[in-house]
């Protein structure tokens, strides 16, 4: 990969691949590619709900504490 932002996208589907390639059930061509942008897409997609719950959560807390 040329670009530095492109591989921090795709790095959670390597992940997964190096652990399959141990566990002696790496996929090929199309599974491959399947899973490198399903596991991307799942993973950044429950990291940024998971910040954007904790971000709602602390300005529930903060908007709360100031009426108080």
């Amino acid at each position: 990969m040329d670009s530095i932002p492109a591989l921090v996208v795709v790095a959670p589907g390597y992940v997964v691949q190096a652990w399959l390639f141990e566990r002696h059930r790496a996929l090929g061509g199309l599974g491959f590619r399947l899973t490198m942008i399903g596991v991307s897409a799942l993973f950044w997609t429950l990291l940024l709900l998971g910040i954007a719950v904790v971000c709602k959560y602390l300005v529930a807390r903060f908007s709360n504490r100031q009426e108080s």
